[in-house]
């Protein structure tokens, strides 16, 4: 299962690296998308603050798949490395659909379009699944192929 596991922090890396570099280089393009007009023009317009904001959060994106590169490879201590990465990721994501929730339902006060809230929260869901699957409902999967074998090898006696 360490295969499969290994493959899911891959995909996992390749998505948060596809998605944060746009986020730090064209970060007004992709506000541009989100960001409600103005109830007196009309107009969408990004403020300077909110892109370097987005940026912000794509660099911390960013600096957060490192360590999850960094447990790709098998190792003696990935289980523990790979759990305190996952209970940090889950608690990151358990903040950001809270207070994305809070914003969906008043949307006027956030400058934000419904939708691109709602998109947000949806979205951030699969990471939050697998990583509360992989924590709390099938922990195995971050150990290390070595204590893997070394496990059932102890049955087989």
């Amino acid at each position: 299962m360490t295969r499969v596991f290994q493959l899911g922090l891959a995909i996992e890396a390749v998505l948060n690296i596809a998605g944060a570099v746009p986020f730090v280089l064209h970060p007004e393009w992709c506000l541009s998308f989100a960001v409600a007009p103005d109830p007196k023009t009309g107009i969408s317009s990004v403020p300077p603050s909110s892109a370097v904001l987005w940026q912000t959060y794509g660099a911390l994106v960013l600096a957060l798949t490192v360590p999850l590169i960094q447990c790709i490879p098998d190792f003696k201590a990935a289980t523990e490395k790979r759990r305190i990465i996952f209970q940090t990721l889950l608690a990151g994501e358990v903040f950001l659909e809270a207070l994305l929730l809070s914003h969906i339902s008043q949307p006027d006060k956030s400058g934000f379009t419904w939708n691109a809230l709602v998109l947000s929260a949806i979205f951030l869901l699969p990471a939050l699944s697998w990583h509360a699957f992989a924590l709390y409902i099938k922990p195995s999967l971050l150990q290390n192929a070595s204590s893997l074998s070394s496990r059932s090898s102890k049955k087989t006696r």
